[in-house]
């Protein structure tokens, strides 16, 4: 089935465009392009060989209907994955996509460069999301098949034509429609190049403050959905391995999909697992998610499943305030004072260096606005996640340094972007040549 979805209605968001849609400016620039002295390639022949504008998604949100003011999808669950690809263009009529190169990688823009989604395509429910009691259409369950064999079919011409077979899949916060989570990737995938492949993991949260707690249930049912698009992935496409975002309350769909899989690989080594699943560095971003928890999933068995667990953690961060505020539980992205650590809780650290904890408290404009948004507005942490999602690298290897020596918690020095200068002239030279 092959089918656009039309513009249904205008958002209600602060954030948006005169027509309604939600528009992003595009993320600053990552310190790793602007001061670490690589020489920019001339990407003209790669943006025009590139289908830049059309991002992946994979969806559990209710598809919209006239009358309830949302464009493409609803913030309803769905009963099933939804998959397409969705079209991101510039906000301005005078830019192209060639500009958007030479604007987005000054360290100082005179001026912006907004994208928003134009529609989506979307192909149809994966069909291992549809079971025999599922409540979707006739129509769906006849398509499935076909709509998940196009999936794979274009996600894999993409893989075949970039230097690593990567899936990258982002999964974003609570309170906001379906197109945040495109924009972002697009962000993220368009400072990678467009190397690999990224996709947009967009489960029904609500653009309603008080949505707050039943969002937090929803993020429950959607993980679900998560950990078997991550399953589909890696048994039904040629990707060598798959990155895994979760930002503020994304973390909880995240998490417990991570939590699911442990279950589902229970006694199955690291190297099993790895090989199995695909997994590679997944992260944490500003998690909103109760740090016992996340430690329940560790023990079961969640952190033998990936190459690399990252949690980025801030001191500054008073979105996170207010939700420790609210359940009375600490937050996983709140960074955890060095006095806390006792000699368990370090022998783990020291005996799992895979799971890695980064303060981001100095990193530059990691406390700006009210500090929960530093994976757009800190180039240092953007270029520190980029680097993690390209190489894989250790925080060492890759700029950060221990802020206590006895403790293995990292952060970023005073010296971070020398440093990581350094760390991609390592991991690809030919950046400077």
């Amino acid at each position: 089935m092959r089918y656009v979805l039309s513009l249904l209605s205008t958002l209600l968001l602060v954030s948006c465009g005169g027509d309604g849609r939600l528009v992003f400016d595009l993320m600053p620039a990552p310190a790793a392009f602007t001061d670490t002295g690589i020489k920019l390639p001339d990407q003209n022949k790669r943006v025009k060989d590139t289908l830049m504008d059309q991002i992946f998604y994979a969806t559990d949100r209710a598809p919209a209907t006239p009358g309830d003011k949302n464009f493409l999808y609803s913030s309803k669950r769905g009963n099933a994955l939804r998959l397409g690809r969705a079209q991101v263009e510039s906000g301005r009529d005078d830019l192209t996509w060639q500009d958007a190169r030479k604007i987005s990688l000054l360290k100082t823009r005179s001026e912006k460069f907004p994208i928003k989604v134009k529609g989506a395509d979307e192909y149809g429910v994966l069909d291992s999301s549809v079971h025999k009691y599922s409540r979707v259409s006739q129509e769906d369950r006849d398509n499935a098949n076909s709509a998940t064999q196009r999936y794979i079919n274009e996600i894999n011409a993409q893989l075949a034509k970039s230097k690593k077979r990567t899936i990258n899949i982002f999964v974003h916060g609570y309170k906001v429609t379906f197109e945040n989570p495109v924009l972002t990737t697009a962000e993220m995938w368009h400072f990678l190049a467009y190397d690999g492949v990224f996709i947009a993991y967009s489960w029904p949260s609500t653009p309603k403050t008080l949505a707050y707690v039943s969002d937090t249930e929803t993020a429950l049912v959607s993980a679900r959905h998560l950990r078997d698009l991550i399953l589909f992935l890696s048994e039904r496409t040629k990707a060598d391995k798959i990155n895994v975002i979760g930002y503020s309350a994304g973390s909880r769909v995240v998490t417990r999909a991570m939590g699911d899989l442990a279950i589902l690989q229970n006694g199955k080594s690291h190297a099993q697992n790895k090989k199995e699943l695909k997994l590679g560095t997944v992260a944490i971003i500003a998690g909103d998610v109760d740090r016992k928890l996340v430690s329940g999933y560790l023990v079961d068995g969640a952190d033998k499943l990936m190459d690399q667990f990252l949690i980025y953690q801030s001191d500054s961060d008073k979105a996170l305030f207010m939700s420790r505020f609210l359940t009375n539980r600490n937050r996983l992205g709140e960074t955890f004072s060095l006095d806390s650590f006792d000699a368990h809780s370090i022998q783990y650290l020291e005996d799992n260096p895979h799971v890695v904890l980064v303060d981001v408290s100095n990193a530059e404009s990691a406390r700006a606005g009210n500090g929960h948004g530093y994976l757009r507005n800190s180039p240092w942490v953007t270029s520190d996640l980029l680097m993690a999602l390209a190489y894989s690298p250790t925080p060492k290897k890759r700029g950060l340094v221990r802020k206590d020596p006895k403790i293995p918690l990292w952060a970023f020095p005073e010296d971070y972007t020398q440093r990581l200068g350094s760390a991609l002239k390592h991991y690809n030279p030919t950046l400077f040549d």
